[in-house]
């Protein structure tokens, strides 16, 4: 089997990232990861896991803990979704991506005791976590795909979880009604293991996860009680700070993800790692983990997340994709480039929350060009325009990505600032495009 012929077989299992409107609870199932797991031998129990979900912020949180677990001298596998460019993304260990060879050679181990009823991110898990017991990984970090409960991911036996901010997110599937989302989320909580809760929209958001980590009696630990952030210096290249939690201070650290909600990412991420360390490492010493803090933390790379492209015009690609994370978006933008006027390429999912981000996007925007992605989950140009209309009168639609980025670039000032955003398969696309037109701008 070849790469070619690995990704037409993973293909050839229902993949829930590309449809809308199917029953959570019906189409996901455990029992079944169990089993494949079981016959290739449970590669998810060779090496220790912090595991992470939420609905914004945990992707950072994932690539931050392994930097620092990468500084810190460890072999660290690194699982996320969706991949931005190339599915070998989502395998990483220590930071580079899996090859075509080795991704084919763990499909042909999976496919003679695969079960057809699988879905396409099951089977996705499950190669992930053969990738990394074939290559001997001393932690692993896992993102959850969606929820948290049914999630395939939910079968490693984690030493730290952590549980990033919620919000509506797969309403289709999750629900309009937070405490349930949360309760979802809730579902990685593991008895006897430390858990970390990042900033919540609400007491009662957190009053969730007390009462789930309480019934399993793992240690809570709740970021805002446990942390102090001081002395934070902005800057369009990421952040200055120092952190202060219950076992150190870390002065000075370097965040190189721009937003100050990519902070409490990183805090979050270093509290993670103070609790696993002594777990993972014999040799540990507390007096070794502040280098790799501070390197891990300032080495960290994670494209497509308020992502600068330096103009002019400058480019900025978030993937925003539901009304709160567009508002911490806009939020960033008007702190770190306040006298832009802002050229909104936007496109989106059809099952996400058009409206939400219509009103947080629709006003601010000085103009908007309007775009779908190849997913076939993409909302059409039209009936994007058609909620942002009420909002935006200088719309512009295009049929593609590339048309529409290159519209934005031929038409927007000097002082403009183009902000690509509403999905991350909308920025993995720009992502392709950029590095075609300048791929010495996108390298900075």
């Amino acid at each position: 089997m070849d790469y070619h012929q690995a990704m037409e077989y993973l293909d050839s299992f229902q993949n829930y990232e590309r449809v809308t409107g199917y029953n959570y609870e019906e189409v996901f199932s455990l029992d079944r990861v169990r089993q494949l797991l079981k016959r290739l031998g449970n590669p998810e129990r060779r090496y220790p896991t912090l595991h992470v979900a939420g609905t914004k912020g945990k992707g950072s949180t994932c690539v931050f803990a392994a930097s620092i677990l990468q500084a810190a001298g460890l072999r660290v596998g690194l699982y996320t979704s969706p991949h931005l460019i190339s599915f070998r993304e989502r395998f990483q260990i220590n930071g580079q991506p899996i090859s075509e060879e080795a991704l084919a050679e763990i499909v042909s181990k999976i496919k003679p005791v695969a079960q057809p009823e699988l879905t396409f991110f099951e089977v996705t898990t499950a190669a992930a976590f053969l990738y990394f017991a074939q290559e001997k990984v001393d932690v692993a970090v896992v993102e959850v795909g969606l929820g948290g409960r049914l999630d395939a991911t939910n079968l490693v036996q984690p030493a730290v979880t952590a549980i990033t901010p919620i919000s509506l997110d797969h309403t289709a599937q999750l629900g309009t009604d937070l405490v349930g989302i949360a309760r979802e989320k809730a579902g990685i909580i593991k008895p006897g293991v430390p858990v970390v809760i990042g900033p919540q929209p609400s007491s009662e958001i957190t009053a969730v996860f007390e009462e789930a980590a309480a019934r399993v009696h793992a240690p809570l630990h709740l970021l805002e009680q446990e942390l102090q952030i001081r002395s934070v210096r902005n800057g369009i290249h990421g952040s200055r700070c120092t952190v202060q939690t219950p076992e150190r201070t870390y002065p000075e650290l370097t965040i190189p993800l721009l937003g100050r909600h990519q902070i409490w990412n990183a805090a979050a991420a270093v509290r993670m790692v103070e609790l696993a360390m002594p777990m993972l490492d014999p040799r540990f010493r507390w007096d070794d983990i502040d280098a790799a803090v501070s390197t891990g933390l300032a080495q960290t790379v994670w494209s497509g997340r308020c992502q600068l492209v330096e103009g002019p015009p400058p480019i900025l690609l978030d993937g925003a994709h539901n009304a709160a994370s567009a508002e911490v978006l806009r939020r960033t933008v008007e702190e770190f480039f306040p006298e832009k006027p802002v050229w909104l390429v936007f496109g989106t999912a059809a099952d996400k929350d058009l409206e939400g981000m219509a009103a947080v996007f629709g006003p601010w925007a000085k103009k908007l060009t309007i775009t779908q992605a190849r997913n076939p989950r993409a909302a059409s140009p039209e009936k994007i325009a058609q909620v942002f209309n009420r909002r935006q009168e200088q719309t512009v639609l295009t049929g593609s990505v590339p048309e529409a980025l290159a519209q934005a670039i031929s038409c927007a000032k000097a002082e403009d600032l183009i902000v690509v955003s509403g999905s991350l398969f909308v920025v993995g696309e720009a992502l392709q495009e950029l590095s075609r037109r300048a791929p010495t701008a996108l390298a900075r």
